[in-house]
């Protein structure tokens, strides 16, 4: 099995860099699995989508084009990444952008619209999503507030809400399950959220590394 990680967060120490080191980690322990780890910002990669880039439907660049093969050949991904302004930081942005192009994660009948024909390429592809968060967990039924991920720029209120395993409903996760993976035909996508990351003691962080390796299996 081939795995690709994906680090989206620019400090070189931090609660998203210790979620990465524990998922790969993780991978390091089955030798059956070849893994490959992309930190965007250690890459310096240019998240911007180009003029040009659009009507061609490919990238010249090297740093996209190695990012696409790597994709392609991965049989799970892994993407960690803070919460900021309800989603992900911009470099992760254009990666989605530049990266999740028409050959690659869908196809086109024609130029500018998918159908049941052209579906998505990614069926056979497993994606967990690691995500930090300020935000209260909806499940402890305290009411919604604003807040600053980690160190970084402010999120979305979210929603009230009761009952486990709400999280689905969150609207970060919804545009990686609904917008992103779904429509690039993941059928087997889990969000995994670390609510209040401010707020949290250092038992809870541990707790959340702690389950990390259960939530890849």
């Amino acid at each position: 099995m081939k795995a690709l990680v994906v680090l989206a967060y620019p400090r070189k120490q931090g609660f998203n860099r210790a979620i990465a080191d524990q998922v790969l980690d993780y991978l390091q322990k089955d030798p059956a699995v070849q893994f490959d780890f992309i930190d965007l910002y250690e890459d310096h990669y240019d998240p911007v989508l180009s003029e040009d880039e659009i009507p061609r439907k490919f990238s010249f660049d090297e740093k996209t084009l190695r990012y696409q093969q790597l994709i392609k050949e991965a049989d799970r991904v892994v993407f960690i990444h803070p919460d900021w302004w309800g989603g992900p930081p911009a470099i992760l942005k254009g990666f989605l952008d530049r990266v999740f192009r028409p050959g690659v994660a869908y196809g086109f009948r024609e130029a500018d619209f998918k159908n049941a024909e052209s579906p998505g390429l990614f069926t056979d592809k497993r994606f967990d999503v690691f995500i930090t968060t300020d935000a209260l967990d909806p499940d402890s039924g305290t009411p919604p507030r604003n807040s600053v991920a980690e160190d970084q720029a402010p999120n979305q209120s979210i929603p009230v809400s009761s009952g486990k395993h709400q999280a689905s409903s969150w609207p970060t996760a919804r545009v990686w399950k609904e917008q992103v993976l779904e429509f690039c035909g993941v059928k087997d996508a889990r969000i995994h959220i670390f609510w209040n990351l401010r707020g949290s003691t250092y038992g809870e962080r541990k707790a959340y590394l702690d389950s990390i390796a259960g939530r890849m299996l």
